[in-house]
């Protein structure tokens, strides 16, 4: 009996081991892990009930980055469903930068990155036409030359 609590707790520490070195390699890397993956992590060293220093970061990591999710589809909810008040490009562009800061990678940060780009592209189309408008609308000076003449001569 002590030798099967003894192989027991053997197996658990060599488990608690492997998923140390998991969520370590996870965690260092560059290519950031996925919101899903570590979710999934989260889950699998709970459910193992293994108490590993670096699954509260972790956890916190996934806190964040659903969080961010979560507004992030807000505000495209906003966009797509005729929303009476459209997210501000400013908005966006704020959202964006926190959710390219996040640890992990959440799928909706390249669709609002898309979104900032188009939007953008649409307010310099809109700059460029309005100040081509201006250009076309105003008078030219030998015009305003000759009116200012013909009003002295009036006067």
């Amino acid at each position: 009996r002590v030798s099967a609590l003894a192989e027991a707790l053997a197996a658990k520490v060599a488990r608690g081991r492997e998923w140390s070195a998991k969520l370590e390699r996870e965690m260092a890397e560059e290519d950031r892990t996925s919101l899903r993956d570590a979710a999934a992590m989260v889950s699998e060293v709970e459910a193992a009930k293994l108490k590993l220093p670096k699954l509260g970061k972790l956890r916190e990591w996934v806190a964040r980055a659903k969080a961010w999710q979560d507004s992030a589809r807000k505000v495209q909810a906003k966009q797509t469903r005729g929303a009476s008040q459209k997210p501000a490009l400013s908005e966006l562009e704020a959202m964006l930068a926190l959710g390219l800061e996040l640890p992990l990678d959440v799928p909706e940060a390249p669709l609002l990155a898309r979104q900032v780009r188009e939007a953008s592209d649409v307010e310099r189309c809109a700059e460029t036409l309005l100040e081509a408008a201006e250009e076309v609308t105003k008078p030219e000076p030998a015009a305003d030359a000759d009116a200012a003449a013909a009003d002295a001569d009036a006067a």
